[in-house]
């Protein structure tokens, strides 16, 4: 949903293009058609068109290059996409915060999240936005570690649970938690929760791990290498739910934290143990954009995703160390 009243940029005196107008050409870039967005939007093929002619009048270059599949950004439009995303977010924040000042927060936020956290935290932090903060419109963005610091910093999401250190980022960072990682095997193996496996012993079985430059991927990797250890990686998935059914039908190991995989666990699907020597843990953070005055939105968001968490690691249900 875009601002809902016309708003222009200037530039030394003179109009620039309208807010909608770029809106309106973010979409076309997202969707790759004209008619796609068109309908998206409910906007006339026509009349969306003449806009974007129109918006590469006003920018002096060609945004897209035109062919029978679709829309495809040239170099101009990829630097203008890249350029306004961030700023055009900023801009509604702005609009719904001053809406929202003598009413309840209010606003649109969309939070990322590495699939292994969505599992346990997407669903009950949703409810309880919907709870807490019924006028606040919320998007959950699911996303690999790479993809989610990219969004954020480009301004398409407003806030990402990352892998940390917070030291790794030039951005607003807050810990989060610590989580130990689980070597996972299929029922026939012998893992046991009692008896922990050194990062050694794991490097000498098959592993079945995301590829590069995935967070989990990195935190193994780097914990093999101070052990002086080369993983033996057979098979690559970008899938968490998809490395699991790997797992179970025996083509290898790999590293979770136990709250992704508790449910096959419990039904006796998957086996696991800890690792040790040492052990390899993940740390998660959430970040904001740097440099950036946060929405009454953003504010209200970041406090509920700090009490879900705490209150799921309290309960047990996340076996975690806060760091808050």
């Amino acid at each position: 949903m875009g601002i809902s009243y016309p708003v222009s940029l200037y530039l030394s005196g003179q109009t620039i293009v309208d807010v909608k107008r770029l809106e309106n050409f973010l979409k076309v870039a997202e969707l790759g058609s004209l008619s796609r967005a068109a309908d998206r939007m409910r906007i006339a093929q026509p009349a969306l068109s003449r806009q974007m002619r129109l918006l590469e009048d006003e920018i002096g270059a060609p945004l897209f290059a035109r062919h029978r599949r679709g829309m495809q950004l040239t170099e101009a439009g990829e630097e203008l996409q890249k350029r306004v995303a961030g700023p055009l977010r900023q801009l509604r924040h702005a609009f719904d915060d001053v809406r929202s000042m003598s009413a309840e927060t209010g606003g649109r936020f969309a939070l990322g999240m590495p699939p292994t956290v969505s599992t346990i935290l997407a669903g009950r932090f949703t409810r309880r936005v919907a709870e807490k903060a019924p006028n606040v419109s919320l998007r959950i963005v699911e996303g690999y570690a790479g993809h989610l610091i990219d969004w954020l910093q480009r301004g398409e999401i407003d806030a990402a649970v990352l892998y940390g250190p917070a030291s790794d980022f030039q951005m607003n960072v807050e810990d989060l938690l610590f989580e130990q990682l689980m070597l996972v095997g299929p029922a026939s193996s012998d893992l046991d929760p009692a008896k922990p496996v050194s990062v050694a012993a794991m490097a000498a079985l098959p592993m079945v791990l995301p590829s590069q430059p995935h967070g989990l991927r990195v935190v193994v990797e780097n914990a093999a290498r101070r052990v002086k250890a080369t993983l033996d990686v057979k098979f690559e998935a970008d899938s968490f739910l998809v490395l699991k059914e790997f797992v179970e039908h025996g083509l290898g190991y790999t590293t979770l934290p136990l709250s992704a995989f508790r449910q096959e666990a419990e039904a006796g699907r998957l086996r696991y143990a800890p690792l040790t020597d040492p052990p390899v843990m993940r740390q998660l953070v959430l970040g904001t954009q740097g440099g950036e005055l946060m929405s009454r939105a953003a504010q209200t968001v970041a406090k509920l995703v700090r009490e879900e968490i705490r209150e799921l690691v309290e309960s047990g249900v996340w076996q975690a160390q806060l760091q808050y």
